[in-house]
């Protein structure tokens, strides 16, 4: 077991450990919660005043206090929902400082001296963290060193950890400032697709080709619950048709097969059926081959010969993988980036389809007279609409064409304009 000092002997020259002030300001030395600055309870929520607060709907709860008094359930919303953020400003500001003193500790090589062959390793063991959470966040102290203005947006609030775990890995002297002002206008949920397009635009083709290939790995580990979680880093184009192999199955597979599920009552979620589909086609027997099958399936054919197939050590599945080769850049349909060389590694095999742009940008309709639209109506309509057109839905999978004016048969022309994409609820309940 590791030790933490209970003081450094040592002297140091290094400058002290200053949170900047402002709103996520903090007097030196911590306070309790209940003595920090806070928004001032909302209407409706009464004010304690000492021990003996007498108001007309009695005691009220104490912004920045939480007691074995306070009864949330009788809370306003409202004073609930301005704790929360209070205390998430003062989390924020808890973990710079926490990122700095990590950073000290490990320029001073300290960590030695406590028994621990890394920074990492001891902050693991003295703060009961998992090793891998203790080394994103002697990165981030690393890079907040490193860099000033890293250091600075940090400081000010408008980089998170969270943020900052996502761009440190790709930060140079040359892309430093740009990659955090990307941080600070980019929503957190959002970052690392838009670090990638970045980095796809600015950075050398080969360098990032090699990079991809370098870091592809796959992993496991057994949760506590018994499951085992698979972690897979591949390259974009072979995580692409490996997704897409696996969306195939679970559209050819009956619902729940895999599993043993038949109730309608206990239908699998997209991710049960995800993971099925994967352990079908993974596992499939050998007479599975050359008939396109996952395990799952005991008779009938495959998919067909169209579009990309995986051949594995114990089965193939032929689907499609749809690759968007624009002004902008190549991307996968769910925005992932892709570089010209896996694209020219991919030609030779591929069915190239040209799709038109008007002046707008927006690609030219295509509407023949008959009820379900064409293969290239799709494609438009997939460009045009990446998600559930109902509103407050932001599904992106699985999506079903609908007609926005229902079909009529004696008007039998399918114009893109009339043409939605729909998840399957949205499209059963219209």
């Amino acid at each position: 077991m590791l030790t933490t000092p209970e003081q450094d002997v040592r002297s140091t020259e290094s400058a002290p450990i200053h949170v900047p002030s402002g709103d996520r300001s903090r007097p030196s030395g911590q306070q309790p919660r209940s003595a920090r600055s806070q928004p001032a309870a909302p209407a409706g929520a009464a004010q304690a005043t000492g021990n003996s607060a007498d108001t007309a709907g009695g005691p009220g709860p104490t912004s920045g206090s939480l007691d074995d008094s306070l009864d949330l359930a009788a809370t306003p919303s409202e004073w609930l929902g301005n704790e929360v953020v209070t205390l998430a400003r003062h989390l924020a500001t808890d973990t710079y400082a926490l990122l700095r003193l990590i950073g000290e500790i490990d320029a001073r090589d300290a960590y030695v001296l406590w028994g621990a062959l890394s920074c990492a390793a001891w902050l693991a063991d003295a703060c009961e963290i998992e090793l891998s959470t203790a080394h994103r966040q002697v990165r981030v102290a690393r890079a907040m060193r490193r860099w000033t203005v890293l250091d600075a947006a940090m400081a000010d609030g408008d980089v998170s950890f969270a943020k900052a775990r996502t761009i440190v890995p790709h930060l140079s002297d040359d892309n430093v400032d740009a990659l955090v002002d990307l941080a600070r206008s980019t929503p957190v949920g959002h970052l690392g697709s838009a670090v990638a397009a970045w980095l796809h635009r600015h950075d050398d083709p080969d360098e990032i080709a090699r990079r991809q290939h370098r870091e592809r790995s796959v992993s496991w580990r057994t949760d506590p619950d018994g499951l085992v979680t698979i972690t897979a880093r591949l390259e974009p184009a072979d995580a692409g048709a490996v997704c897409a192999v696996i969306d195939t199955q679970v559209m050819r597979a009956p619902m729940g097969a895999a599993s043993g599920v038949e109730d309608d009552d206990s239908r699998p979620s997209l991710a049960q059926q995800r993971a099925d589909a994967l352990v079908a086609v993974v596992t499939a027997p050998p007479a599975a081959r050359a008939h396109g099958r996952g395990a799952s399936e005991a008779d009938g054919p495959g998919t067909g010969t169209d579009g990309v197939g995986i051949d594995g050590p114990t089965s193939r599945v032929d689907t499609e993988l749809l690759i968007h080769v624009t002004a902008d850049g190549n991307h996968l349909c769910d925005g992932t980036p892709l570089g010209d060389h896996a694209v020219a590694k991919l030609l030779p095999d591929a069915f190239v389809s040209l799709l038109m742009h008007d002046a707008a940008r927006q690609p030219i309709d295509a509407s023949p007279r008959r009820r379900f639209p064409t293969r290239r109506q799709r494609k438009v309509v997939d460009a045009r609409h990446d998600r559930c057109a109902e509103p407050g839905c932001n599904a992106t999978k699985f999506l079903e064409y609908d007609h926005i004016q229902s079909y009529d048969p004696r008007d039998p022309n399918t114009v893109i304009a009339n043409l939605q994409r729909l998840c399957g609820p949205h499209n059963r309940a219209k």
